[in-house]
């Protein structure tokens, strides 16, 4: 019997991220690798240029991640910080983010990743899918998609990023491919600091709730079956 309870326990937590948004994965150690095309960006009084493409590691990883950088913050390549990985969805408004804006970068990184990756022009195309991420972070979209005014100008793959953005066919409710890495580290409940070092969306695959819902319920199943031959 308490076999059973202690299952029956295991399989409601699973079902939690049903109902829970903006989980805390795990702290994590994350290198990076930030390398060329650059790009002249302007995000205040001046412009400066900057990479366009980023990689990450995560502790204990040997393979690099797809990344996309999600703030106007200091990066230093090749360095080593500890940062908090979050899933992306309605619940980044709880630690004070604008949740639309990172489902909205999200679904761009989604489609180079589904359309560009691999191929040949991906550098150029991975340059314009970040310079698209940055409009939708920096930009409060009263104005549309403009490169050329407002927050964030740029005059590097303009209309590669837009041609990207006009692409997104559909913004989704969270996502499954991709997380946000945020430093300084947080803990639940405790808001998002705008500061060094830069957050970044980390292609990182995060269990869909249905799979662990299924998951819950062959706990259950096996649960069942073992008190059954006990009999």
């Amino acid at each position: 019997m308490n076999k059973l309870i202690q299952l029956l326990i295991s399989a409601v937590f699973l079902t939690i991220p049903l109902c829970a948004n903006a989980n805390i994965i795990k702290d994590v150690n994350l290198t990076l690798d930030a390398r060329t095309p650059t790009g002249y960006i302007q995000t205040g009084s001046a412009p400066y240029n900057v990479y366009l493409d980023y990689d990450v590691k995560l502790e204990g990883e040997t393979a690099w991640r797809e990344a996309f950088c999600v703030e106007d913050a200091n990066a230093i390549d090749g360095s080593t910080y500890k940062y908090t990985l979050l899933t992306v969805d309605s619940g980044l408004s709880s630690v004070g983010l604008d949740a639309d804006k990172y489902l909205k970068a999200a679904a761009i990184a989604q489609y180079y990743w589904d359309n560009y990756e691999g191929q040949s022009n991906e550098y150029t195309m991975k340059a314009a899918a970040q310079i698209a991420i940055w409009e939708m972070m920096f930009e409060d979209d009263n104005n549309g998609f403009d490169l050329s005014a407002g927050n964030f100008q740029t005059g590097s793959y303009n209309t590669e990023a837009l041609g990207i953005w006009n692409s997104v066919q559909f913004i989704p409710a969270s996502s499954n491919e991709w997380v946000l890495a945020v430093n300084p580290t947080i803990t639940a409940g405790e808001p998002i600091q705008v500061q060094n070092y830069q957050n970044y969306l980390v292609r990182y695959s995060v269990p869909e709730p249905a799979s662990l819902v299924l998951f819950g319920l062959g706990l259950l199943g096996l649960a069942g079956i073992g008190r059954k031959g006990k009999k």
